[in-house]
């Protein structure tokens, strides 16, 4: 597995160059890429031209977020999974190889088991449009309260329906996005995780829930970087288990910027990274110095006068 610096996962905004260059700074060894937006820019202008910062800095492209609404109606639906013929093109250029998609917690459509046979035929459908460019597909699920408001039937806001919908997709092109805050939210304990293989894992995503929280009301804003022992969670047990399992995917710290409220976004990215540094450590990983660090070591030589 490799660190990862996902910016939309600690609700960071930047120009592509600014966001290559924090991760760099911070050792992180891939970055996610907003695909949609590389495929608008490529067809502005050229491909070449938009992928320019990213070939320059050699990061590797971690994952990237599929904006398909898996609760669209049909008609939508098609018309997005037609989009993911360029946008795979796109993405296989750059090298990225896992795409990511969240299925709905609630829905206004249908009932739990009409609702679970479309969403298992679209995440089937995405799998082989990626499938055909080498690209996984990660699945994941949102836990937060607020996303059962206004909604009439609820679908999959917990680890036992989460880990049935991913497991009835007749895809090998499928596998789960692991989000410990979503996992711990949604019931979820280290033991259940402890029977998903690593080489089933897309992608994995470390939060903490506040020790405060009340879980029956708990709402996706109630996200703090990951600590060494979450709530309920042990993350140094989780890497552990990813590592020896072999889990290949970027591991990718979370927070909501509404627990870090007047911090810069360096700020937050720095702490994103010692916090990832120090359960990778706890889990017996190696763990690549900062640049800063490098130069740092580098011994001082005189210039002769």
């Amino acid at each position: 597995m490799f660190k990862n610096f996902c910016p939309s996962a600690l609700g960071i905004n930047g120009r592509q160059s600014e966001l290559i260059e924090l991760a760099l700074t911070y050792a992180f060894r891939g970055m996610d890429v907003d695909m949609h937006d590389m495929l608008r820019r490529s067809q502005r202008t050229t491909f070449e031209d938009a992928s320019k910062y990213l070939k320059a800095s050699d990061i590797k492209i971690g994952s990237f977020q599929l904006a398909i609404d898996l609760d669209s109606d049909d008609d939508t639906f098609t018309a997005a999974v037609a989009q993911l013929h360029p946008l795979g093109e796109i993405a296989q250029q750059l090298g990225a190889e896992r795409a990511l998609i969240r299925v709905p917690a609630a829905t206004n459509r249908l009932p739990f088991n009409e609702f679970f046979d479309v969403q298992r035929n679209r995440l089937g459908q995405i799998a082989d449009v990626l499938g055909q460019r080498e690209i996984k597909l990660g699945v994941g699920f949102r836990a937060g309260t607020e996303l059962l408001e206004g909604k009439e039937f609820t679908f999959v806001n917990n680890v036992e329906t989460f880990r049935a919908l991913v497991d009835a997709v007749p895809n090998e092109n499928v596998g789960y996005v692991i989000d410990t805050w979503d996992w711990v939210v949604g019931d979820g304990a280290m033991d259940q995780l402890s029977e998903i293989s690593g080489e089933k894992i897309v992608a994995l995503r470390l939060g903490s829930v506040p020790a405060e929280a009340d879980m029956a009301t708990v709402k996706s804003t109630d996200r703090l970087l990951p600590e060494l022992n979450g709530m309920t969670l042990d993350h140094v047990k989780v890497v552990s288990h990813l590592n020896e399992t072999n889990f290949s995917g970027p591991m990718s710290p979370t927070a909501s910027t509404s627990q870090y409220k007047g911090q810069t976004r360096e700020f937050l990215v720095q702490k994103s990274q010692e916090a990832i540094d120090g359960i990778c450590k706890e889990a017996g990983m190696t763990v690549a110095p900062l640049p800063m660090d490098l130069i740092e070591d580098i011994p001082y030589e005189p210039t002769p006068m």
